[in-house]
């Protein structure tokens, strides 16, 4: 069973250009069973930044002015999810008995600004929806931070404040990937980890467990400097502990010849750290296959 839930197309800001029916017709090639749709939609704060709030010292700013800025319309990233699912819909007539789709949505810091958050959630129907963090309370996103001069210490209790704000608002089904700023911490001289701070992912790791939130294995890390998909090993064998059932895998795709890259992998570290099922949703249900 190849399951794919965490993917991004042309209706994601920093996807590549192809519709919904490349990254199907690619799945199909690849044997995958089934295949969730998951654009960008990002909240923030306030309305803009300025790069006077910033020291450069700790913010790359023309970076975030390059990558980040165009795309923002005042507290949110938007994505044409009217369009794209209609897409999918089209997919599914299409390709329905060769694999199942999944319309779901990846909402950066719903928290940041709940009521546009809850008006998605009102407006489009989704099987399941990935709450992440991708920006700290200063609305920067963790890509254009310079973490040479950023104390790990100060970073990771500011990154799991944001997450446990999040888990308050709730609303989501998935928590995406929960070692996201690893992929971009890593200096010449260091090897960033979670490891020294479970203390932070316990209590995350508890309170998704208790909320009925399923943990995402993503394996993005695969093909950066980790080499490996994520969480690291000792978090899925503490959220095994702790009685973690659910528990998904995504390839955090933005391009058709990415689609379900790692996924074989990343099961088989599921299974190693002692789970039997990994997760699916439709219409907010959690469906477990056996690995």
């Amino acid at each position: 069973m190849i399951i794919d839930l965490h993917t991004h197309t042309m209706y994601s800001y920093d996807a590549e250009n192809k519709p919904v029916s490349a990254h199907v017709q690619a799945a199909v090639q690849r044997h995958v069973d089934v295949l969730g749709f998951t654009e960008h939609v990002d909240f923030f704060r306030g309305e803009l930044l300025q790069e006077s709030d910033f020291s450069g010292e700790t913010v790359d700013f023309e970076g975030y002015r390059r990558e980040i800025e165009p795309f923002r319309r005042g507290r949110v990233i938007p994505s044409d999810l009217t369009a794209q699912q209609k897409e999918i819909e089209a997919c599914r007539e299409t390709y329905g008995r060769k694999i199942t789709l999944r319309a779901g949505v990846e909402m950066g810091q719903p928290h940041a600004a709940p009521e546009l958050a809850d008006a998605l959630l009102e407006t489009y129907a989704f099987d399941y929806v990935i709450g992440s963090i991708h920006q700290l309370s200063n609305d920067m996103d963790m890509y254009f931070l310079r973490y040479e001069n950023i104390h790990p210490d100060d970073f990771w209790k500011a990154y799991f404040e944001q997450m446990h704000h999040m888990l308050e608002y709730g609303k989501f089904h998935i928590l995406g990937h929960i070692d996201y700023p690893l992929r971009v911490m890593k200096l010449p001289h260091n090897r960033p980890s979670l490891r020294g701070y479970m203390d932070y992912v316990d209590e995350v790791l508890r309170e998704i467990r208790d909320k009925g939130i399923a943990l995402e294995s993503n394996t993005k890390g695969m093909f950066g400097w980790q080499q490996q998909p994520g969480p690291e090993d000792f978090i899925l064998q503490r959220y095994h502990e702790l009685g973690g059932e659910l528990i998904t895998v995504g390839s955090d795709s933005h391009g058709p010849e990415t689609i379900a890259r790692g996924i074989p992998e990343a099961l088989e570290r599921i299974r190693q750290a002692g789970f039997r099922y990994v997760t699916d949703f439709a219409d907010g249900t959690p469906i477990q296959h056996g690995i």
